[in-house]
């Protein structure tokens, strides 16, 4: 059904209650700027950071924008940095090479390399003017922080996104006229008329046909609105060899009275007024019955009671339900607040009882701190740039790489990590992935090295 609230019945309407019209000179500033994408794969950057020499640059083809073709980019790369002073590191230069007049192009740009898994080690972003010819950097990044963004075979994939108003765009200013009602006038619009007489059928029993029965206590409805609104009931009643089909009475024993009421109501009226304080419950049968408005209705509600006390319980009910709104909802908060909600006892009771989802949900934090659009530790920065991604076979594990030490409970309760004495490293194999119970990024001076001889990074405790 309509949601009345659509259509301005409000108690907080702007207009007086004599029936006048709001008439409202909506405007819209269109605003095209254009990007232009460089994806570039450059093989065996690990040894060129140590091969190249000092001031020895790399040079992209020109790329530009199909919207602005006369606006030309070169994305510059010192593999050993450009000056003396710049050795040990990578240094980068944008260049704006089409342009022919001397009006500066305020760009934004960013450029970043893809690690594993999708995630990214950003190299820059910044806002600047350009002019023809000219190179704007330098933008400098230490050799290990790249080390995390260089795939295992020593390449590395950078991309440069460059955003900007073409010098002969055009503001673009439309203007469109809109009235809205005010109660008054609802009430008297045939728009209301409609809501009001599937109301009152509703409450009078008009022509039902089928009945429903929840805790002893029967709901009389009409089959063709269940089945427009929910496909199970539409199957329930559709099937001619069934008893919800052929007597027209349904039996459901896993709901109460109030929530289902509150079902009943809002596909009869699309109302969801008063169920605040049961919005699980209401949520419970929503999702049963796919009425899935009302259900993601619910979703909202309950995040908006998301805190450290209850996000366990209710990240399990979410995933119980799909409750995926909710259950975003819970991670992000999650994210935030991690120190307290991960030595919980709740989520150490989740840890035994349901690993795979404990494992699940951490994976998502870690991802979501990392996102680029979260300014969050270094630490996380280097976490989700390793060389290899998670497992997809393995949920929750990640792979040993040297560059963190994931602490496993063994069977007997006693935390294990790849650098204990007492630990075979056979049994943490490059590469492979392992359960996640902590993780630790912790400085230390021990001079640790791979198999292979090569220096491993020095650990942080997150």
């Amino acid at each position: 059904m309509f949601n009345q609230q659509n259509y301005g019945i409000s108690e907080e309407s702007h207009m007086s209650q004599t029936g006048k019209l709001e008439v409202i000179s909506k405007q819209t500033t269109k605003v095209i700027a254009v990007c232009a994408k460089l994806e570039w794969k450059i093989d065996q950057f690990e040894k060129l950071m140590k091969l190249f020499k000092n001031g020895q640059s790399l040079v992209s083809k020109q790329f530009s924008c199909p919207q602005a073709p006369n606006i030309i980019w070169e994305l510059h790369i010192y593999p050993n940095g450009k000056r003396e002073e710049d050795i040990g590191n990578v240094s980068f230069f944008l260049r704006q090479t089409g342009l022919r007049n001397d009006d500066p192009l305020m760009t934004e740009f960013q450029i970043y390399a893809l690690a594993g898994g999708n995630s990214r080690v950003s190299v820059c972003r910044d806002t600047k003017d350009f002019v023809s010819q000219q190179g704007r950097g330098k933008f400098q990044v230490s050799r290990e922080k790249m080390m995390p963004s260089i795939k295992i075979d020593g390449s590395l994939d950078l991309v440069c996104e460059v955003e900007y108003l073409p010098p002969d765009s055009k503001i673009i200013v439309e203007e469109s006229t809109s009235r809205r009602f005010d109660k008054l006038e609802f009430v008297n619009s045939p728009i209301y008329n409609v809501f009001d007489n599937v109301r009152r059928m509703y409450e009078s029993e008009l022509f039902t046909d089928c009945v429903i029965v929840v805790e002893n206590k029967e709901f009389k409805a009409h089959r063709c609105i269940l089945g427009q609104h929910s496909e199970v009931f539409r199957s329930m009643l559709n099937q001619g060899d069934m008893t919800e089909g052929k007597e027209g009475v349904i039996y459901i024993n896993d709901a109460n009275c109030e929530s289902f009421k509150a079902l009943l109501n809002f596909i009869y009226t699309g109302c969801t007024s008063g169920i605040e304080d049961f919005a699980d419950d209401v949520l419970v049968v929503a999702d049963k019955y796919a009425v899935l408005p009302l259900k993601e209705h619910c979703e909202q509600l309950l995040a908006k009671n998301i805190n450290v006390r209850n996000v366990t319980k209710l990240i399990i009910f979410a995933d119980t339900h799909s409750a995926l709104i909710l259950k975003q909802h819970c991670i992000n908060f999650i994210a935030h607040r991690y120190k307290e909600i991960l030595e919980s006892c709740d989520w150490k009771e989740l840890k035994k009882s349901n690993s795979e989802l404990a494992n699940e949900v951490l994976e998502k934090v870690l991802n979501f701190r990392s996102s680029p659009n979260n300014s969050f530790s270094e630490s996380l920065d280097r976490f989700s740039s390793l060389k290899s991604g998670f497992d997809e076979d393995s949920p929750g594990s990640i792979p040993y790489y040297g560059q963190v030490t994931f602490v496993r409970q063994t069977p007997f309760g006693s935390p294990h990590s790849p650098f204990d004495d007492d630990v075979q490293s056979s049994s943490f194999e490059r590469g492979r992935s392992y359960p996640i119970d902590r993780i630790i990024f912790e400085d230390d001076d021990i001079d640790r090295r791979e198999p292979s001889g090569n220096p491993l990074p020095k650990r942080r405790r997150f």
